[in-house]
């Protein structure tokens, strides 16, 4: 299984370059983000990932956030990214680990299922 994009994308986040993240992404991508914050919810297609989720992610977290490609699995059908998250604005502060399921098509992310270490602490930073 081709996890070119995966590494691509984590590189993109990193760079805040959202025009290279998108390269990353069939363009009919799924994101599920779970909790009750204000990026939590099903993103439906790449416009919706890119502007419901990723590109808040900068000014809702004053710039600080990051996630930090840790590892990949590689599965039959799937793919796991581990993540550490970091932010730290207007005294809320995030540190923990994540997981993103991701399932693969075309050498692109067709999907992705976030699972994460402290639910409360993400929903909390996020709002």
């Amino acid at each position: 299984m081709d996890v070119e994009a995966v590494r691509r994308f984590y590189a993109a986040v990193a760079a805040r370059d959202v025009e290279a993240a998108g390269s990353c992404f069939r363009p009919d991508a799924v994101w599920h983000l779970p909790g009750h914050s204000v990026i939590s919810g099903d993103h439906r297609g790449w416009p919706a990932i890119r502007d419901h989720f990723l590109t808040r992610l900068g000014p809702l977290s004053g710039g600080t956030f990051r996630a930090d490609l840790l590892d990949i699995a590689i599965g039959d059908q799937h793919v796991v990214a581990v993540q550490h998250a970091t932010g730290d604005y207007q005294g809320r502060t995030l540190d923990i680990t994540g997981c993103q399921l991701m399932t693969m098509a075309d050498g692109l992310i067709q999907e992705v299922r976030g699972h994460y270490s402290d639910q409360d602490q993400l929903d909390a930073f996020w709002g």
